[in-house]
């Protein structure tokens, strides 16, 4: 174990250098981008709920005192909002095409609809880099569907991805029929991902919420951008450093946004460790495109964030 992750370590550092220079090549209005030959490690949580009733051992009861306690031990009915946690109890994976998606497991069987996280993947990065990722965000309740493009930046392999997740929640023979919450579609990518996240939503009112995970996405693109955005970084990620890119980018967008940096953080925390950002992102998602208050909150100034150890120079707005 020690040595594959000495490997997936060297991995990570030696194409983050090679992106760098890319990057430096591509100038100011390109995506420097890592790309990693690492194993995403597939992590699928099952959640199982188990009731055991004890058997009773007393004397027999009158017929009084059974119906007594037979009303007093009966099972409550769980609320809707026990209930739709209770069947978020896993994940599962297809692909199609060059899609694919990640779900939670009661998609097949429950009648509500879901919300929906497109996700875009970095330069020469393929989905399965960042499969830990997306399973905590479907983890989180969301179906996220991810284009193979490896070229993101303009935006449109998302855009494609909105187009097909709402023709297969058209489809009566798709067990995507009438899941998706179409209202609840949110964008997501890490660095040229990032920034194929700010230009989806500059182009496709559709989208309602972005992440941007170091995201390269320059002051120009998201000038005036009124979606909701969170622009996470890494205070060690000399691919796409803060100062030329994330920070630039939040400052020009006109809508809600807030900025943090990991600290320590590098281009490719993300992919090795998920954990970092999955708990935010899916804070942020849930606050913008669920209406979540308590959610919001963990943005505010003296919210969650800006007291969290672990980030620095925190800012949002409007």
């Amino acid at each position: 174990m020690k040595g594959r992750k000495s490997i997936k370590t060297v991995s990570a550092v030696l194409i983050a250098v090679l992106l760098l220079l890319s990057l430096c090549s591509c100038g100011n209005k390109e995506a420097g981008e890592t790309t990693t030959s690492a194993e995403a490690t597939v992590s699928t949580a099952a959640f199982s709920e188990t009731t055991s009733i004890p058997e009773s051992t007393e004397a027999p009861q009158t017929t009084a005192q059974a119906v007594t306690q037979q009303a007093a031990t009966k099972p409550q009915p769980q609320t809707q909002a026990q209930h739709e946690e209770a069947e978020v109890s896993g994940t599962e994976s297809m692909t199609d095409g060059n899609k694919t998606v990640v779900y939670p497991l009661a998609v097949k069987s429950s009648q509500r609809s879901f919300p929906v996280i497109v996700w875009a993947n970095g330069t020469g990065a393929p989905t399965q880099s960042y499969m830990s990722l997306i399973e905590k965000l479907a983890e989180g309740g969301y179906i996220v569907v991810s284009d193979a493009s490896v070229m993101t930046a303009d935006g449109t392999a998302q855009i494609d991805s909105v187009n097909y997740i709402l023709s297969k929640n058209g489809d009566a023979q798709s067990f995507f029929y009438n899941k998706v919450n179409t209202a609840a579609i949110g964008a997501c990518g890490h660095s040229q991902g990032g920034r194929s996240s700010v230009n989806a939503a500059q182009k496709d009112s559709r989208i309602r919420c972005v992440v941007s995970i170091a995201g390269a996405s320059s002051a120009d693109e998201a000038r005036g951008l009124g979606t909701p955005c969170l622009f996470l970084t890494g205070t060690s990620d000399l691919v796409v450093i803060s100062s030329q890119w994330c920070k630039p980018s939040y400052d020009a967008v006109s809508g809600r946004a807030a900025y943090a940096s990991l600290k320590g953080g590098i281009h490719t925390t993300c992919m090795t460790n998920p954990e970092k950002v999955s708990g935010y992102t899916l804070d942020w998602f849930n606050a913008y495109l669920l209406g979540n208050a308590q959610a919001r909150s963990v943005f505010e100034n003296g919210g969650k964030m800006s007291a969290d150890s672990a980030w620095q120079d925190f800012q949002n707005k409007n």
